[in-house]
């Protein structure tokens, strides 16, 4: 379940990053998306994971399956690259249709997809983008 300020501090931060952002509902009972992201003409759902503490980030990505295709990492505390970086590589592997994973850092936004795992250095990459 979502609490309510960190969905809303999330869309904030995607509207500062250019997006027509639409909030979903969360009937009870069903695995659904949390928001819509548009930009130019392109319309793409997410769910929505606040990471707060140093729990596996994994775990939160493995419950977002069913649910969307994008999933939007909120990293509300610090969070160790390297581990986040193995995390994501795991959860595309274990997800055929995921397609994206979009991180909010502070100020800093970072977006992988399944085609940058291709490259065979996407850890080290990843964790520089992400400690920079």
């Amino acid at each position: 379940m979502i609490d309510i300020a960190s969905e809303l501090a999330a869309a904030r931060r995607a509207v500062e990053l250019g997006y027509r952002v639409y909030i979903l509902p969360n009937p009870p009972e069903m695995r659904t998306a949390d928001f819509i992201f548009v930009r130019k003409g392109i319309y793409k759902m997410y769910d929505l994971k606040t990471i707060h503490g140093q729990a596996s980030v994994i775990s939160r990505l493995k419950d977002s399956i069913g649910q969307a295709n994008h999933i939007l990492l909120n990293m509300a505390t610090d969070y160790n690259g390297m581990s986040l970086a193995r995390s994501i590589k795991k959860y595309f592997e274990l997800n055929q249709n995921a397609l994206e994973v979009m991180i909010f850092k502070k100020n800093k936004v970072l977006e992988v997809t399944r085609k940058s795992l291709d490259d065979k250095l996407f850890l080290n990459t990843f964790r520089k983008r992400y400690n920079k």
